[in-house]
Parts: C-alpha cells; structure tokens; sequence
C-alpha cells in the first residue's frame, strides 16, 4: 500500500518520544528510517521500531545514547555508546570523526556497546553530503557459519564506502553485508509469509532453503564463499574486538529476546582535499565514472548506490509498504498511545 514519506517520519518520531528517546536522538533515528525507506532498503525502517520498543521497556536497551568519551588522541576518539541506539552513536561518531579529518586529513572512531544502525549507507552518505569520503564498518550477531564450520559465528558485518559527488553524478556508496545478502530481507521475507530465493542461507543442517523461518535458525551463506568469511572476520576484529565491544560470536542479535548486542562500530571519514585539490577530486572521480560505465552499453552499468539514489530521487513523497509492516506499525502507535498510525494514500 502507499504511504507518506512524511507520515512514517511523524508516526516514527511520535513513537519513538514515547519510547523516553531524546528529541535530537529520535530525529536522528527517523532520519535513518526515512533514508531506508526512499532507498529502497525497506528492511531497516520501521520494521525495527517494535525491536526498539520491546528492548527499552525490558531494560535491554538504553534510550539514551551519551557516547561517552574513552579515549581521544590526534585523529582518533574511543567512544561508548552505553547500549544506545545505533544511528545515533554512527551519525555523532562520523561527526566525530569528520571535525578530526578537517584538521588531521582523516578521523577514525571506534564506538563500543552499540547496537544495530540501520543502514551503513545512511553513515557513509552523511560523510559523502559533507565532502568526505566516509567507511564504515560494523559488526552483529551471530548469522554467518566459517567456511568448513557449521555453526553460524560471525554477523553478516556490513561494509560502507562513500565518495562525495562529482557534482553532475551521484555519490558513490557501496553498502553491502559479508553474506549474499543482508539479514533483514531474510526476517521481511518471514515477516510476509514469502519464499526466499536459494542461494541466500541454509538450514540448521547445513541444506540451503527457500524457507525464511528455518533460515534464521541456521545461517547466511558469505558473499563468495571463503571470502565473505574472511571480510567478515576482519570486520569483527576491526569493528568488534578493537573497540572493546564483544567478538567472536558473543554479541548478539538485534532482537535477541534476552541479551543486550554489544556492537561495535568503526567509523572514518578522510578528506580528500589532503590528497587533492577539490577541482583536481572532481574532475578524476567523474573521469572515473565516465571510464566504468564505457565498459557497457548506455545505461547498462550501474555505480555503487546509482540504483538506490534514483530510486530516492523517483520515487515522490510515498512509497509502497506492505500491509504486514503498516499493521504491525499502527499496533505499535495504538500501544504506545501516539495517535499516530499510518493510513493508505493515493
């Protein structure tokens, strides 16, 4: 059904308040969701909201997000999210790290006791929009096997790398997971009572399956085999172990129904005016793009996030939900007493 852009960044905001989120912190939420939502990255919007609400009300997440100051030296801070929300916690530590790069050339965050941010791409674009080239590395729960095990260890760890605009082509964002593709659409797919393609995960035996259900109880299959394993690892190491968060296999799922996350989250932005004049940046990024896409027919290839970015720019002031999410959605306002639930718009 057709919902309002403006409606979901309402009803979000109103539920969220409820939730005892700060104002700022909210905002900064509903911006992820908004983002996720008009590019086309429905499995980190508003489906999440009810995860939010369930871990605050039984103590399994901090409505507050302080980002406490562990470690600060030149171009690197340590920061604790103290079981914060996510986006909060990457948008302030790309903040963070933006104003170091601006001095230094580059900025590096690590942030501890996180939680899932939604989407990277939303981080890394909020470094692109400021002129910086933003990274952004997480790790989760438990969702990816090793190759050669069978028990699934490793998150599905997401990668970003963004590059600002040329100024007449979009951004650059590569935003991916280490498997073949991100957990989310896996709950959706369960969420809609829909199969999913093989190829995407196994069961707890280890057989690949069309089944949602018995793939969240058995694992991703990694992006190309060994390889996703390894990127995953390094990730955890990186985004888990060095910042103090937990790694290994012991954070723990978003909507993990007994446990905090413990995420950890290692966030850069690099100023690339320290390598090159912004004209000189420009004129080689566009050179770029113009080089990649001669590699096909016109139209044919398609730049890191081109996709998601036009579909962002095509798409209007709504977009398409299922009634399965707006439901779910308007039980959450109902017990939460917002008065703010979503409704069906031509």
């Amino acid at each position: 059904m057709r919902v309002l852009l403006d409606d979901i960044g309402m009803g979000s905001s109103a539920a969220l308040r409820a939730m005892g989120v700060p104002e700022d912190d909210a905002g900064i939420v509903v911006d992820s969701i908004l983002y996720a939502h008009s590019h086309n990255k429905h499995t980190h919007g508003i489906g999440r909201l009810s995860i939010y609400a369930r871990k605050i009300d039984e103590g399994l997440m901090n409505p507050m997000t302080p980002l406490t100051i562990l470690a600060s030296t030149g171009a690197v801070k340590l920061l604790d999210a103290e079981n914060g929300f996510g986006q909060v916690a990457g948008i302030r530590g790309m903040d963070a790290a933006i104003e170091m790069a601006h001095s230094f050339g580059i900025g590096l965050v690590g942030i501890r006791n996180s939680n899932n941010f939604g989407t990277a791409g939303f981080i890394g674009n909020h470094a692109a929009i400021q002129d910086m080239i933003g990274i952004v590395l997480a790790n989760s729960g438990p969702a990816i096997a090793p190759t050669g095990g069978g028990t699934a260890i490793l998150g599905t760890n997401p990668i970003c790398v963004a590059f600002p605009s040329d100024g007449r082509n979009p951004p650059i964002i590569l935003d991916m997971a280490c498997s073949n593709v991100a957990r989310g659409k896996i709950r959706l797919a369960a969420k809609n009572g829909e199969a999913i393609p093989l190829g995407w995960a196994v069961d707890e035996n280890g057989k690949e399956t069309e089944d949602p259900e018995a793939a969240l109880r058995g694992s991703m299959m990694p992006l190309g085999g060994y390889k996703g394993f390894g990127l995953a690892l390094c990730i955890d190491l990186l985004a888990g172990m060095l910042t103090g968060s937990a790694f290994g296999g012991q954070a723990r799922n978003l909507n993990h129904p007994t446990e905090i996350s413990r995420y950890g989250h290692l966030i850069i932005a690099i100023d690339p005016t320290a390598f090159l004049s912004p004209e000189c940046y420009r004129e080689w990024l566009a050179q770029a793009i113009q080089s990649v896409k001669a590699c096909g027919p016109e139209g044919a290839v398609v730049m890191p996030g081109e996709r998601s970015w036009r579909y962002a720019q095509s798409n209007g002031s709504t977009i398409d939900l299922s009634e399965q999410l707006v439901a779910e959605f308007n039980q959450l306002a109902c017990s939460l007493n917002t008065g703010m639930k979503l409704l069906e718009r031509k």
